[in-house]
């Protein structure tokens, strides 16, 4: 009979055919491109049909209304706001460039200023809003007649006093060959505000910048704002709006040609909207940020004149592009000044800084170009790619201290399942930086390698062992629990209905002793019984490990009938749910940067706050096993130092490559919360698993240092006990033997190491300093230098656990020994 495919296959087959199969258009989707090419094509005739001057406000005589949406005065938006902000963006202009800024804005001036001729990087400082704030008062029903929004609550409505801003400005590497003093600029900007909730908003502007100036005007676009085609008309003067509209009317014929041809499906190409944003269909502000670049604050070595200034910063920014030189110069940051206002919400802010603002309150926008920007990635990058090598080499010799079953037993598979999980985020999320950032692509890939090596092979080979060798205690756990309900369902004892006598149950079956205690699940009732003949049973005992034998005989009777159970075969299972736990984090962490300010931060504090606690797991292990030395030493406090160390990078370090604000705060309860688990671990050790839980709250387990009492008949001392050489026979009527002199203390003798071991001892009842003597051996380090199996031998603690870590058998008469 042929083999079938196994569903997995079909299932992916499938997959791959839905996700490869090019979706078909939806109905109506082409009425509705066809509907927005048509419209782009009206807006831009009317761009180029129009003069500089027709949005400013006036009599409705002295002006021709300009045929765009928003722009029209019966749409309601307010356009007395726009000449205000084209003082003050002329006002910064001149405190930027000096007396010769009105010369170049004009166009009558050949004297540049020392500016980058590329400002792709970001700025972030702090705004202020001034003027009167009085709400968005927009004729909706003018602009969308047929209501498609579902809220009246507007987005991106700034109505606090000040806040933070950050924007990210690309543009081409080259600038156009026709034409090299205008270029096309788009920006993501985030605004945030000083409020209780900490909101914050993010859009997307398109532009262009005025290279010999150092001006950037930006806008948004969206169904009721042609912001990008009266983007002209924003300028500062008659010269920067022809150059303006020069440069437009190309690029957007040239993105309505790729519609109409469908070599761009996409209807809104300048929407402002990020994504994940469009679910619902809401009313936001709209935006017109002017940006005006400040001269670089250096003079640039060999160069006498401005035009040599010029050339030589030009030079210096194709070396940052191309760099030739293993070290480049330190590259002075970028800072521009901003106004921005809203023509339909009404609002107009101002980054901070002089001369309106005292230089201690603000500076302005500053920021690195992306050049800078990814040569000190790199090196930050280089930083935890060695920090993952070092985690990929503690986990090393972890694996290799962990090569027996006994040790891995007691290892916590969580524990490592959590490790496991905070290097696969770390491997998707350079994979996916080093496919979108080209100038970092081998560095953050090769990183990504690492971690791949760290969670795919080593990792996952980790947890597959554990695992496996933890699979005797999961079966035996669940056999107990069967047991256990079959007892409690079998209780009532069945009576004769004529005599009224009970039927007398069964005799208790000898329970199983296994490595981690006894079984209690009875023998059928088909079984064959042993038949007593009276010869005396002679036990060889097995040099191996209880536990792996038992686990072998498993995946021997599963290969043999059933392999469904084996443990190997079942961690498939593990696999499946560990990368759809991981993907989905992933995934989700991606959409939550589209969340408002205080979602995000709540998700990302309890996502940080849940990985940090990846020692929790075995503390719980250490416990509810009365188990200790599961892991290294180096392990636990190599692996604590370098998980924090990328949070320490990331909210403390206020030029970090995330762009995260220093959160000191959050950085010391998570440094607090690892170290108190460490300390946790470290009491555990010494002072015992349970030290700090209640005896009713853990289940019962064999406890390896008891206190010994030496009472008359000696039950609860070891076996072993000796003479001291030393001793006299004279000595021997009065030292028995086994004691030293002191009668507090006992020698015995440790089978392992061959020498002598004196532990303390609880004096009899009727011994005159049996209080003395307890207070001293009751103590919890001192019954930690000794060890007594259930089978009543001796030995040193250090010498039995190293016995322990291959073989779960007493060293002399070969007695199963409960895990330690």
């Amino acid at each position: 009979m042929a083999n079938n495919p196994p569903p997995f296959a079909i299932l992916l087959v499938i997959l791959l055919f839905l996700y490869l199969t090019p979706d078909p258009p939806a109905p109506g989707e082409s009425h509705r491109h066809q509907h927005a090419v048509d419209h782009e094509r009206g807006a831009l005739e009317a761009l180029n049909n129009s003069t500089y001057g027709e949005i400013h406000p006036g009599e409705e005589g002295d002006r021709r209304p300009l045929n765009l949406t928003g722009f029209k005065p019966e749409h309601g938006f307010r356009w007395e706001l726009l000449e205000p902000a084209q003082d003050k963006a002329r006002d910064q202009a001149r405190y930027a460039l000096g007396d010769n800024a009105d010369s170049l804005i004009e166009g009558s001036s050949d004297q540049y200023p020392l500016l980058y001729h590329n400002v792709t990087g970001f700025v972030e400082g702090e705004w202020r809003r001034t003027g009167v704030y009085n709400g968005p008062h927009v004729n909706l029903s003018a602009i969308t007649p047929h209501g498609t929004y579902t809220s009246e609550d507007w987005k991106r409505n700034v109505t606090a006093a000040s806040g933070d801003v950050r924007i990210h400005l690309r543009e081409k590497e080259h600038g156009e060959a026709w034409n090299t003093s205008v270029r096309r600029i788009s920006a993501r900007a985030t605004i945030g505000q000083e409020t209780s909730f900490g909101n914050w908003w993010e859009m997307v502007l398109y532009g262009i910048h005025f290279v010999d100036v150092g001006e950037i005007i930006l806008t948004t676009t969206s169904e009721k704002f042609d912001g990008i085609f009266g983007l002209p008309h924003l300028a500062l003067s008659n010269h920067t709006f022809n150059l303006g509209r020069e440069v437009l009317n190309r690029t957007l014929n040239e993105t309505i040609e790729k519609q109409k041809k469908g070599i761009l499906e996409d209807n809104t190409p300048w929407s402002s909207t990020m994504e994940g944003e469009d679910l619902f269909s809401v009313p936001h502000c709209e935006y017109v940020i002017y940006l005006q670049q400040h001269p670089v604050p250096v003079e640039l070595p060999g160069s006498a004149a401005a035009a040599e200034n010029a050339m030589a910063l030009r030079n210096f920014e194709e070396e940052l592009r191309f760099p030739y030189r293993p070290f480049l110069p330190r590259t002075p940051d970028m800072k521009m000044s901003m106004v921005a206002f809203s023509p339909d919400c009404g609002f107009t802010i101002e980054s901070k800084g002089p001369p309106d603002v005292a230089p201690q309150e603000g500076q302005h926008l500053k920021g690195p170009k992306s050049e800078a920007y990814a040569f000190v990635a790199r090196r930050h990058v280089l930083i935890f790619t060695g920090i993952i090598s070092a985690q990929l080499v503690l986990l090393l010799r972890q694996m290799k201290e962990a090569s027996t079953p006994s040790t891995r037993s007691r290892i916590s598979f969580y524990t490592i399942a959590i490790l496991a999980l905070g290097d696969g985020f770390a491997l998707l999320g350079f994979a996916l930086f080093g496919m979108q950032i080209e100038s970092t692509t081998m560095l953050l890939l090769a990183t990504a390698y690492v971690a791949f090596l760290s969670v795919i092979f080593f990792g996952m080979g980790f947890l597959k062992e554990i695992w496996t060798v933890q699979s005797t205690e999961r079966s035996r756990e669940e056999r107990q629990q069967t047991a256990s309900s079959s007892r409690a369902t079998n209780t009532p004892e069945t009576t004769q209905p004529a005599t009224r006598s009970q039927t007398p149950s069964a005799p208790p079956t000898a329970p199983v002793l296994s490595a981690a205690g006894a079984e209690t699940l009875p023998l059928p009732v088909t079984a064959r019984q042993a038949i007593n003949s009276g010869a005396t049973p002679i036990i060889i005992p097995s040099d191996q490990d209880i536990d792996a034998e038992i686990a072998e005989n498993q995946n021997n009777d599963n290969g043999n009938g059933n392999n469904q159970g084996s443990p190997r075969r079942g961690f498939g299972s593990v696999y499946l749910r560990f990368y759809l736990l991981l993907f989905g984090l992933v995934f989700l962490s991606l959409h939550a940067t589209t969340w408002p300010a205080s979602i995000q931060s709540v998700y990302s504090s309890i996502v940080t706050f849940a990985y940090m606690s990846f020692w929790a797991p075995q503390i719980y292990r250490n416990i509810m096993r009365n188990c200790r030395k599961a892991l290294r030493w180096d392990f636990v406090i190599g692996q604590s130092v370098l998980r924090l160390l990328p949070f320490a990078y990331l909210y403390a370090y206020k030029g970090n490559i995330l762009l995260i604000e220093p959160d000191l705060r959050f950085l010391a309860v998570l440094c607090g919360w690892v170290w108190l688990q460490v300390l946790a671990l470290l009491s555990q050790e010494h002072l015992g698993p349970r030290f700090f839980v209640r005896d009713s709250w853990v289940p019962p387990a064999y406890d390896y240092h008891p206190v010994l009492r030496a009472d008359e008949e000696g039950a609860s001392l070891p076996s072993g006990a000796k003479v001291l050489a030393g001793e006299e026979a004279g000595m021997a009527t009065t030292t028995k033997a086994g004691e030293s002199r002191d009668k507090s203390k006992k020698i015995f003798d440790c089978a392992i190491c061959m020498q002598d071991l004196e532990v303390p001892v609880i004096a009899a009842a009727s011994d005159a300093d049996g209080a003395s003597a307890s207070g001293l051996s009751g103590g919890l380090l001192a019954r930690r230098a000794y060890m007594v199996t259930p089978c009543r031998h001796i030995f040193h603690s250090v010498c039995l656990e190293g016995w322990m870590r291959y073989r779960l058998q007493c060293p002399i008469c070969r007695e199963v020994l409960p895990p330690l």
